[in-house]
């Protein structure tokens, strides 16, 4: 009876996107149910899903250091804008200027990063979410996701969301202007940079978030 009640407590962690309480301080893995996919700024899938918070800060903080080009310790509004202008080149496979969701379909097929399965999932019947960090909310009722390549339809689309003018594409200057406002967001002391430790406080909110919210299901 113990171990089905146990059972019944794991499922509805899941259910609901929590259980991220009780992580080890070695940063191993804390949740097989709810995973985060690291992503750039402006979309680009970083590396594997993972309920690790080190994995995840370790892949987030290459990306960092990469998108700062001259290697000064913070980000700037030009490498944020030249970060996007990457992303866009990648993204717009028939050189016409816009980004579709059939093209961006097509790049995230392309990717080799697929969230890990876990044998638990498949004993409750549970299906494991991964999401990307702007978008952490729980999974609309009734709603099922499934698949074990990354998966970003949880909240809004870290690429399509920048069509601000919902005609379906997504040009250069939409997408470096999502990528703005992301770093006005990130730049909480509004001096028009973006330190290791702004850039972490966001990347790492989800999990101290989900944390939270956990507390007291089991």
């Amino acid at each position: 009876m113990r171990f089905v009640r146990a059972l019944a407590k794991v499922a509805l962690a899941g259910a609901l996107g929590f259980g991220l309480a009780g992580c080890g301080h070695d940063g191993g893995p804390v949740n097989p149910y709810l995973q985060l996919a690291p992503v750039s700024p402006s979309g680009r899938i970083l590396g594997p899903p993972s309920g690790s918070q080190l994995q995840y800060k370790t892949v987030m903080l290459l990306w960092f250091h990469q998108a700062d080009l001259n290697h000064d310790g913070v980000l700037t509004r030009d490498e944020m804008i030249a970060d996007a202008d990457a992303s866009f080149d990648l993204f717009d496979l028939d050189h016409d200027g816009s980004i579709t969701s059939a093209e961006l379909e097509k790049y995230r097929l392309t990717q080799p990063f697929r969230a890990q399965p876990h044998r638990v999932t498949s004993l409750l019947g549970a299906q494991a979410r991964t999401v990307q960090p702007d978008s952490v909310e729980p999974a609309p009722e009734g709603e099922r996701y499934q698949g074990s390549r990354v998966r970003l339809q949880v909240g809004l689309d870290p690429v399509m969301s920048a069509d601000t003018d919902s005609d379906f594409r997504v040009t250069r200057e939409e997408l470096r202007a999502q990528s703005l406002r992301k770093f006005e967001k990130w730049d909480t002391d509004h001096d028009g940079k973006v330190t290791v430790d702004e850039f972490l406080t966001a990347m790492m909110a989800p999990f101290e978030a989900l944390t939270k919210s956990s507390s007291g299901l089991f």
